[in-house]
């Protein structure tokens, strides 16, 4: 029996949780990251972490943030897990801040998800031109891999995320 959404608790990872990180997400058949200035959230059930998100700072003096590798286990998908780390990482890792941008590169398949949680689909041209320039960059290669790879966007100066 699958445990409600509510029974799981969001923590922020530590420097000991690397490779058991890093191991989680290999088993998911994930290739992640650390890419600088990362913070690591995960989601565990019996001490095994069952989700995972980063999110990391540009290298750019802005107030923008990548969200990456948002992986859930296989086993664990459907329990609204996704949302909660979003929640989570909103809620806890910007809480107090003035004004946050955050940058997220996911298949398009997942659009509810990101729609759901007060991210805008971001693709047009003029929009993505205002992203930091290491970001559009980033985006730039990973459409060639992925060509339904959207850019979602979310700022903190639409307070309704940060009400829930």
């Amino acid at each position: 029996m699958k445990k409600l959404e509510s029974s799981y608790t969001v923590v922020k990872a530590i420097k000991s949780d690397k490779k058991d990180v890093l191991r989680f997400y290999k088993s998911q058949q994930y290739s992640a990251r650390f890419i600088g200035q990362d913070h690591c959230y995960i989601i565990k059930v019996d001490n095994k972490i069952i989700a995972s998100a980063l999110i990391s700072a540009g290298q750019e003096n802005s107030n923008s943030w990548l969200l990456h590798a948002l992986v859930i286990d296989k086993s664990m998908r459907g329990n609204k897990l996704a949302s909660l780390l979003i929640r989570a990482i909103i809620n806890n890792r910007f809480h107090n801040q003035a004004l946050v941008k955050v940058i997220c590169f996911a298949d398009e398949k997942l659009q509810q998800l990101y729609i759901k949680n007060n991210f805008i689909k971001y693709n047009e041209t003029k929009q993505i031109a205002t992203l930091p320039d290491e970001f559009q960059q980033r985006l730039k290669r990973y459409q060639m891999k992925n060509k339904n790879l959207c850019c979602y966007f979310f700022s903190n100066d639409n307070p309704t995320l940060l009400d829930k």
